[in-house]
């Protein structure tokens, strides 16, 4: 008997098919990827500034439970947590960060940038993402900074934000007002770093309430003060 072998081939109609079929698992999965890589970014951040975090407590050690000062208002020109004297902060560079307080207890230059923070970056963000909060020496009111102790428990000291032109050149120095500030590099939520060294992922909607709040709270969080200022 004799069989005849014939060569199949895919018709138009099934290449379209194919082709609508690709680009559909194509158009479901590449959201899905850069939703894990936005996550795995913002995982990478708060895993920064919980390093940041433990190095300020090992800091407050070693100077009687003080923080270091902030790079900002009256002591902006005196050793602080991201720089030292004599930093042109309109011109810095990135090792510029190795004559703050903190290089010694935390001498990786990576645990300073946020993941998500991409450049061109110009003045202190080039050092770093991340900005204090001008409550360690109350905004200007204390000479030094307070201690640990003095804060309340849930008090926000470091966030990854970005400043706002509107209160004078963003990124001038290493620390803020709270209202100098809108969310950062991670879309819906803000990564912050609490006294205790933990850290938290806030949804925008709750850091604009605490921050354009009157009231004392974990961002306006001064000690001693019935305002938080």
């Amino acid at each position: 008997m004799n069989h005849t072998h014939r060569r199949h081939a895919f018709t138009l109609i099934e290449l379209l098919v194919v082709i609508a079929i690709i680009a559909l698992i194509i158009g479901i999965t590449l959201p899905a990827l850069a939703g894990a890589r936005a996550s795995a970014r913002q995982a990478g951040c708060l895993s920064d500034m919980r390093q940041m975090g433990l190095s300020l407590t090992m800091y407050a050690n070693d100077f009687k439970d003080r923080l270091p000062l902030p790079n900002w208002g009256p002591v902006a020109t005196a050793k602080g947590w991201l720089y030292g004297p004599g930093v042109d902060t309109a011109n810095c560079q990135e090792d510029d960060r190795q004559t703050g307080s903190l290089w010694s207890y935390l001498e990786s230059a990576d645990v300073y940038r946020c993941p998500s923070h991409k450049g061109p970056f110009e003045g202190t963000a080039r050092m770093t993402s991340y900005i204090m909060n001008g409550a360690t020496i109350g905004y200007g009111r204390f000479p030094m900074p307070q201690r640990i102790s003095q804060f309340r428990p849930d008090s926000v000291i470091l966030w990854d934000g970005n400043e706002q032109p509107e209160f004078g050149p963003p990124y001038n120095d290493g620390a803020s007002f709270p209202r100098e500030i809108v969310p950062g590099h991670h879309g819906t939520s803000v990564t912050c770093m609490v006294v205790d060294a933990s850290t938290i992922t806030m949804p925008n909607a709750e850091f604009f309430a605490l921050r354009d709040s009157n009231e004392a709270n974990r961002f306006w969080c001064t000690p001693g003060s019935s305002n938080g200022r």
